[in-house]
């Protein structure tokens, strides 16, 4: 017997009366919120509002706030014959939070994707995807083998077609290594310091009490 499924149909409300859930939990920050904008003036609502029956938002917080953002008036809703806080009202509002971070992400295949996306290059094109171009650079990094990778700066530089990073010569740099701690002292001495004075190893983090055989300055 197949199961009877219920469909609703979207209609277009006023966003001034929608109203956020009082007990939703997620905030939605700055950052998310340019990437729901991008979607919306790019590909309109793809996902609609859905609302309890006085209009309280159970799924789409996010989206209305984006919506509200840019000046628009209207947004398409499903009104469901629910009052916000009952339990099948509630269920709408975490699963439409927590359902799809069930999903597993293959993500070199979301590398190769998101790569197709940034047409020419052009890394503004990842705005919308809630991805950037530090982000993607990362993930290239960390999906891809090290016999892949030989260079992995340089390899996500030439891969996402981003500006090199400038390398400034590296620092001279000196080891200094003591047989002993009279040799040690002795070093310290030479340079006008005493090595009792040194309250805390050169390591992080730092540790107390420690009396190393050797330091390394850098």
């Amino acid at each position: 017997m197949t199961e009877k499924v219920e469909t609703f149909v979207a209609q277009l409300v006023d966003v001034a009366e929608l109203k956020a859930h009082p007990r939703n939990y997620q905030v939605h920050p700055e950052y998310q919120l340019k990437h729901i904008q991008k979607s919306i003036a790019t590909h309109g609502f793809y996902r609609n509002i859905v609302v309890a029956k006085d209009k309280t938002i159970l799924a789409g917080h996010g989206v209305v706030e984006a919506a509200t953002r840019m000046g628009l008036k209207q947004v398409p809703v499903h009104i469901v014959d629910l009052e916000p806080n009952e339990p099948k009202a509630l269920q709408i509002l975490t699963g439409d939070n927590e359902i799809n971070n069930l999903a597993v992400v293959n993500d070199r295949m979301l590398t190769e994707l998101l790569k197709e996306i940034t047409t020419n290059g052009n890394l503004e094109d990842l705005l919308g995807t809630g991805f950037d171009a530090m982000q993607l650079a990362a993930l290239v990094a960390v999906t891809r083998p090290a016999s892949e990778i030989l260079n992995k700066q340089v390899a996500m530089d030439e891969w996402l077609g981003m500006p090199s990073f400038s390398n400034s010569p590296e620092a001279l740099k000196v080891i200094v290594s003591f047989d002993s701690p009279e040799n040690r002292a002795e070093f310290f001495n030479t340079l006008g310091y005493q090595f009792t004075d040194l309250t805390k190893s050169v390591w992080f983090p730092h540790k107390l009490r420690e009396d190393p055989s050797s330091l390394r300055f850098e």
